[in-house]
């Protein structure tokens, strides 16, 4: 990441480890913000003597040795919850660097939500500057997560983690790494497995326990309502709804969907609605939906781009090593370059100039049959609903034409890798985000763009009613 040493140099200040305490006491906002104000005025004087300084690495070491102030008396404040103020003043800082240095998308987040990030990260720290107490960990959780976290939206996978869905990702990430032995996930576990985040969420030992040897980490259901298939007109158009790409009820969807395309075989058309699937496991539609149905292999690509931040490349350490499961190509990112923009014209150029990192992904998807199952017109039925893997789902058939997409642009961030986790050192609070940013192959966002339909809903009529209109008036 492209950060200049002055902005490292109050990070070290704004994570500097407070021990002490002191009677509490209720300070005002002017006091606050005279503070502040004084310590950015320090930052404007010394930026303009950088820009005259040719040995960076000297204006660093003085400017750290500039920067060692004692924190204010009101940092040492206890709260009912046994920390100090300075200790939740140091998690949201922690978060907020972290982001700054490894997330892509404050800019994405400005241009599609209207919200400031930076500004919203000054907003809350004022707030824990001045609030009287926080009487608990899970408070202060539930305070950054309403000003700040929320408001992203989710937009690249960005949200907190807790209860049932945090155990699922240590359960996973616990048998990928020590019974699989897939070490891409072995930062991952590590981040979450710290007394901060045990004692916040009440997790054990049993909790980071792997499963018995042979045991599959993903417990697969015995019942299924994931899938609703129906004939809309005998011998003609066939219909299958597809609630989740749930990788829990794989096994029993593949055998209704595989038997369902067998009975349809001859039909004319076959749509298939994603419009209420929010995603889950990306294998799910290739290997269930595309594969089955294509008697040829099917290229597609998009391009993945990555800030070099450091917690970006402990967790995906791995990744950089060239190991992978030995069946997919590993990504090799290299250094990015001002011809990408001639190349991906609709990349932008505020984005382009904080990304460190670029890989272009091809991939392949075969035939998983001796031919196509199905081998009429496949329609696919799409909303701002999809997101992550259903995105991707729709991306890739648009890509590849394996359908022709039919509702509204979708909800994107379907082009990347597993999102990355961060625990916060004296809260324990976890959090998940986008590492990557990715785009298609002329360099749309995916999480800003989502993935436009060949036909948009016509006025007063859903995906389905357009579909069957289109059909109707032989218009595709």
């Amino acid at each position: 990441m492209k950060m200049g040493f002055w902005r490292l140099a109050a990070v070290a200040f704004l994570l500097f480890v407070l021990a002490a305490c002191s009677t509490m006491e209720i300070y005002e906002p002017a006091q606050i913000d005279e503070y502040i104000v004084a310590y950015d005025e320090s930052y404007v004087e010394t930026q303009e003597e950088v820009t005259q300084e040719d040995d960076y690495e000297d204006y660093y070491e003085a400017e750290v040795a500039q920067e060692e102030i004692p924190p204010p008396d009101h940092y040492f404040d206890i709260f009912t919850s046994g920390r100090t103020r300075g200790e939740y003043l140091e998690d949201l800082d922690h978060l907020y660097s972290t982001l700054a240095a490894n997330y892509p998308f404050f800019g994405v987040i400005y241009r599609t939500r209207g919200v400031d990030m930076h500004e919203l990260y000054r907003e809350t720290r004022r707030h824990i500057e001045t609030i009287r107490d926080i009487p608990s960990d899970q408070y202060f959780a539930n305070l950054i997560d309403g000003r700040f976290i929320s408001h992203a939206q989710h937009a690249g996978h960005f949200n907190m983690l807790t209860g049932d869905f945090l155990q699922l990702h240590i359960q996973v990430f616990t048998n990928q790494v020590v019974t699989l032995g897939s070490r891409q996930f072995l930062y991952f576990l590590e981040e979450l497995d710290n007394p901060a985040t045990r004692a916040l969420h009440g997790l054990t030992d049993d909790n980071f326990a792997p499963p018995p040897p042979g045991v599959d980490s993903f417990v697969y259901a015995t019942t299924s309502d994931n899938i609703e298939a129906r004939i809309i007109e005998a011998g003609r158009i066939a219909y299958v709804n597809i609630l989740q790409m749930n990788h829990a009820t794989m096994n029993l969807d593949r055998d209704k969907l595989l038997d369902f395309y067998r009975h349809v075989a001859d039909f004319d058309h076959l749509i298939i609605d994603i419009r209420q699937n929010p995603g889950g496991d990306s294998r799910f539609f290739q290997n269930l939906v595309i594969a089955p149905n294509i008697s040829e292999p099917l290229h597609y690509h998009f391009y993945m781009f990555l800030m070099e931040g450091d917690h970006n490349m402990r967790l995906l350490a791995p990744w950089f090593e060239n190991w992978w499961d030995g069946t997919t190509p590993y990504p090799v990112f290299a250094p990015i370059h001002d011809d990408l923009l001639v190349g991906l014209p609709y990349l932008n150029p505020d984005d382009f100039t904080a990304l460190d990192l670029y890989w272009r992904w091809d991939a392949v998807i075969y035939p998983s049959q001796d031919e196509a199952i199905f081998g009429g017109k496949i329609w696919l039925l799409v909303s701002g609903t999809n997101f992550s893997a259903s995105e991707q789902a729709a991306a890739t058939a648009k890509q590849t034409g394996f359908a022709t997409l039919v509702g509204q642009t979708t909800g994107g961030d379907g082009i990347g890798i597993n999102p990355l986790m961060l625990a916060l050192p004296n809260s324990g609070v976890v959090v998940r985000y986008s590492s990557i940013y990715g785009t298609d192959h002329q360099g749309r966002n995916n999480q800003e763009f989502g993935t436009d339909p060949h036909f948009f809903n016509r006025p007063r009529r859903d995906a389905l009613q357009t579909t069957l209109e289109l059909i109707a008036e032989d218009n595709y």
